[in-house]
């Protein structure tokens, strides 16, 4: 009995000796893997940037092929200057009369600017005249009366315009005077006379100023004068020109 509880206490001391050893040989082991382990959790992950090419900023030269200076023959450039001479020359003379032809062309526009009337009324005189019958004394007479030393002031075409139509202005009038009839009040009174009757006719077929210059001595006369031409006028032939116009009007009783 004392023997097997002696072989029990061995035993377990046996075993008990034998599981310390292999607690102490444990331990060490398990530190090992808890530092392992917190080396592993204080590992820091950082992100690694792709390296980027490096440019280099060298600028490439141009390369320009080198021209060999060819040496000029003397025969060759004096041509060429010789050429060039004749060429400043030609251009220095176009460039002179160009100025030339420019200065004439401003002094002819100014001669006929300052001259621009006369230049259109010898055109038109030109124009008229070639359509122009011969004046006879008579008239020139008739109008030097009519107009005295204001006729010598007119135009060349006024005068000639006057000069060939003055017996139209008398002929057209009277013509209306007979289809109208002679006055009834100078009918009846047996009265006539010529008096004298002056307006400004204008190229549109206008006419401004009409009134009676020298009266016949009858008012009634006069009056029916200034009617007349009221009507007589639109058939008169139009002048190029302003022009005043002054003649006679006759009343004779048949």
């Amino acid at each position: 009995m004392r023997i097997i509880i002696l072989a029990f206490i061995i035993s377990i001391s046996l075993h008990f000796f034998l599981f310390k050893i292999y607690k102490s040989e444990e331990y060490p082991k398990n530190n090992e893997t808890e530092e392992k382990i917190i080396e592993k959790s204080n590992v820091k992950f950082v992100k690694i940037k792709k390296e980027e090419p490096i440019i280099n900023n060298i600028v490439e030269k141009k390369v320009e092929p080198k021209i060999e200076s060819v040496k000029p023959n003397k025969e060759i450039t004096k041509k060429e200057v010789i050429q060039k001479e004749i060429q400043k020359k030609v251009e220095y003379t176009k460039k002179v009369d160009v100025e030339k032809a420019k200065e004439l062309q401003k002094k002819i526009l100014k001669e006929q600017i300052v001259n621009k009337e006369e230049s259109l009324q010898d055109k038109t005189l030109e124009n008229f005249l070639s359509q122009k019958e011969p004046v006879s004394k008579e008239i020139l007479n008739e109008l030097q009366k009519l107009y005295g030393e204001e006729y010598d002031k007119f135009t060349k075409v006024q005068k000639a315009y006057l000069e060939k139509n003055l017996g139209n202005f008398q002929t057209i009038t009277q013509r209306v005077l007979t289809r109208l009839g002679y006055p009834p009040l100078a009918a009846k009174l047996k009265i006539g006379g010529v008096n004298i009757i002056e307006f400004m006719f204008h190229p549109d077929g206008s006419i401004t100023n009409l009134r009676v210059i020298d009266s016949s001595g009858y008012a009634v006369l006069d009056d029916y004068s200034l009617e007349l031409i009221e009507i007589a006028y639109k058939d008169y032939p139009k002048p190029q020109t302003s022009t005043k116009l002054r003649f006679n009007v006759q009343y004779r009783l048949y």
